[in-house]
């Protein structure tokens, strides 16, 4: 007589094993992909945050270096008296009403290179300033206290929470400079536990 072959598959116990088995491995990999995905965002979002910040911060630095530039140096220098500069003592601290105190900085300089300042056409007043968690830049003329800045952060990305600005009067070798510290510190608006501290000091030489 021939022999039959008995085949034994899996039993139910098996079956239920090996699914629950499956079930897990799956649950296991979709968190790692979801942390791995929430890491990847946070990421993302910190250099949105990073870059705004960062272009303020060096925008602001540009500037301030600027601050009190004079094209006539040359004949201030050889007699102040008869040549004194415009855009001289144009460096002032202050803020708009309601803000954190030294929010605010105002100051000019000789951007067309004519030795003179100019308040219409090319005003070569500048400044900046917090306001409503955003900084904004001086348009015109206008003082600290007054509206019509423009915005140049996005408070639908980015708020700020600090901008302040430090004066300090330095002599070296009988020259008087200023230096200026200005500290930027933004969080995400969507999360506020990602922020962010920018601090310069800039050495203002053309000021006197």
């Amino acid at each position: 007589m021939l022999s039959r072959q008995k085949h034994q598959g899996l039993g139910l116990v098996e079956l239920m094993i090996a699914a629950t088995l499956g079930l897990v491995s799956l649950m296991l990999l979709a968190s790692v992909m979801g942390y791995g995905i929430g890491t990847n965002s946070n990421l993302l979002m910190q250099s949105r945050l990073n870059e705004e910040l960062k272009a303020v911060s060096l925008l602001i630095g540009r500037e301030l270096r600027r601050a009190g530039y004079n094209a006539n140096s040359i004949l201030m220098v050889a007699d102040p008296v008869a040549n004194p500069s415009p855009f001289r003592n144009s460096l002032q601290v202050s803020a708009y009403a309601g803000e954190a105190a030294d929010s605010c900085i105002l100051f000019s300089y000789d951007q067309d290179a004519d030795g003179v300042l100019d308040v219409l056409a090319g005003n070569e007043n500048f400044g900046f300033r917090l306001r409503d968690e955003a900084i904004e830049m001086r348009q015109g003329s206008l003082t600290c206290t007054e509206v019509g800045w423009q915005d140049l952060t996005d408070t639908g990305m980015v708020e700020v929470s600090q901008l302040q600005f430090v004066l300090n009067q330095v002599v070296s070798n009988n020259v008087t400079r200023s230096d200026v510290t200005f500290t930027i510190t933004g969080h995400l608006t969507d999360n506020p536990n990602i922020s962010r501290t920018y601090q310069e000091t800039i050495s203002v030489r053309s000021y006197d």
